[in-house]
């Protein structure tokens, strides 16, 4: 039985478990088998769920490589913990399976692990492979996977989380939606609610913001020197303004306002509570605008980087273990995985693919199922072009990491965030942690 695993839920694993297990010890990358390889075999450790997604290109697969024993092994979602365990202790000894795949909420370090050698270089399989077309994906997107001219990481599915308000309550509070060209532009207008009579000043999780730096656009880790540069005078300045809003984060304000449904949304606005609602993924958002519209006219802010760049968060990917000796058939089992988006496999309606073929089948499941289970007003072709345009543009496409997002602003920093500590002392206290993890 081969001993691997896929992580797909997120169980709020610390990072001192979860991407240090993964990441600590360096592989050297191996060669690549020659082309066209059709025998040996290919090993994947997966969830339960994400097999029957996938069911249809393991059997395509099957058929077009016969030559290829494909070996896939499942475990249930509740042994999450155990299953990655598994994985990371297998990693660690050179073991473990061919082809590795990452959920949504992965908190491992896929940057930890490209610089580490832990994953196979791509770009020559995928040079050579007549069958990939990369015009098909989004650039922008597959080069969130890029590290040192080389592609370890192939994004599967990615997400631009937007902040979504109304026309109305925007005109009511004088934000300035020509002022959220930038990180800069939005934070400040949106922190400076916080100094005003306003109740809801940020309605929803804002646990988006989590990952500051990532969404900032400033790369705090220097995975090569060892180095860590947290104490930039932007980090300082969106720590201050983060300060404001910390306590919502602490209550984990539901998105569903007043446990009443997204239609609630609209039913409880009230021209003093000022609201931004978070959007993660296709029908979240698209729920939440449903609920909106049952009394104004939702508008959709992407966040941007300091330097203007719409943000987006790879959310599922895949990598070849460096020293399989499997990394073509692995290679094989990406490239149609990818393929199949354009039929729809593989995507449940939640997140958008890199494969742009699949995107108007990701929109038509989410908006089917929105309009089946969420109450509300009508979504208009003018938002769902907005937001699907929105989603396009995304230039700033990043992994989730514990290390920049969770641990940083859920853990080091909360003494400042609470008032028991300087910002000094606890940017001190991460840049030495952070420092003795890069060297692990």
């Amino acid at each position: 039985m081969p001993r691997f695993m896929f992580p797909s839920k997120n169980r709020n694993l610390s990072p001192r478990i979860g991407v240090l297990a993964l990441c600590l010890l360096p592989l050297a990358g191996g060669t690549a088998s020659a082309a066209g390889q059709e025998k040996g075999s290919l090993s994947l450790y997966i969830e339960e769920s994400v097999q029957e997604e996938y069911r249809e290109v393991f059997d395509a697969y099957r058929e077009a490589y016969p030559g290829v024993e494909l070996q896939v092994e499942t475990y249930p979602a509740q042994e999450y913990r155990e299953a990655r365990g598994r994985r990371n202790a297998m990693l660690l000894e050179g073991e473990g399976p061919d082809l590795l795949l990452f959920g949504v909420y992965d908190n491992d370090d896929l940057y930890k692990a490209m610089s580490s050698g832990l994953f196979a270089p791509l770009e020559g399989f995928m040079e050579r492979d007549k069958d990939y077309r990369p015009e098909d994906y989004m650039e922008n997107v597959m080069e969130a996977g890029v590290w040192n001219s080389s592609q370890y990481v192939i994004p599967l599915q990615y997400d631009v989380s937007c902040l979504i308000s109304s026309e109305e309550c925007l005109e009511e509070i004088g934000f300035d939606l020509e002022e959220c060209g930038t990180f800069d532009g939005l934070f400040s207008q949106m922190t400076d609610l916080y100094d005003t009579e306003y109740s809801y000043k940020v309605m929803g999780n804002a646990g988006i913001f989590d990952a500051l730096p990532d969404i900032m656009g400033l790369e705090l880790l220097d995975y090569e020197n060892c180095q860590v540069s947290a104490d930039s005078p932007e980090m300082k300045r969106a720590m201050e303004q983060y300060k404001k809003m910390y306590k919502e984060v602490l209550l984990q304000i539901s998105n569903r306002l007043e446990q009443g449904g997204f239609s609630g949304i609209g039913k409880a606005i009230g021209r003093r509570e000022a609201y931004f609602a978070a959007g993660y993924g296709i029908y979240h958002t698209l729920s939440v605008c449903r609920g909106i519209a049952e009394t104004e006219t939702p508008v959709l802010i992407p966040i941007r980087t300091l330097d203007g760049k719409i943000n987006g968060t790879a959310v599922s990917s895949a990598a070849v273990r460096a020293n399989t000796p499997n990394q073509e058939n692995a290679w094989n089992m990406i490239r149609m995985m990818l393929e199949y988006q354009a039929k729809g496999v593989g995507l449940t309606g939640v997140y958008f693919p890199v494969n742009q073929a699949g995107f108007a089948l990701t929109e038509e499941k989410a908006l089917k199922d929105v309009e089946l289970y969420e109450s509300g007003g009508e979504i208009s072709q003018e938002l769902l072009e907005s937001y699907r345009e929105i989603q396009k543009e995304a230039e700033h496409v990043y992994f989730n990491r514990g290390i920049t997002a969770g641990y940083l602003t859920q853990r080091v920093m909360v003494p400042y965030l609470t008032g028991a500590a300087s910002y000094e002392a606890c940017i001190e206290q991460y840049t030495e942690y952070v420092q003795s993890y890069l060297a692990k």
